[in-house]
């Protein structure tokens, strides 16, 4: 997740034990390619679909947030 470099270490870690956690990365790296390819569309279809998967890229991070301030680890800066 490369907007939470703060967390990088320690989202490894809790990866490797949690499916669920595994999924959360999994879906943000999803949202994050298909954000960027979004971004770099041509059609008005895709300019308008930005806005959406920024705010699925933000919720996901939020969720992942929360999941490592459960496990005690610290919050991005």
């Amino acid at each position: 997740m490369l907007k939470l470099p703060a967390l990088r270490a320690r989202l490894q870690v809790l990866a490797s034990d949690s499916e669920s956690l595994g999924n959360l990365c999994e879906a943000y790296e999803e949202a994050s390619v298909a954000l960027e390819r979004l971004r770099n569309g041509k059609s008005e279809a895709d300019r308008l679909m930005v806005r959406e998967y920024e705010t699925v890229c933000l919720e996901i991070e939020a969720d992942v947030i929360r999941y490592c301030m459960r496990r005690g680890a610290a919050a991005p800066d």
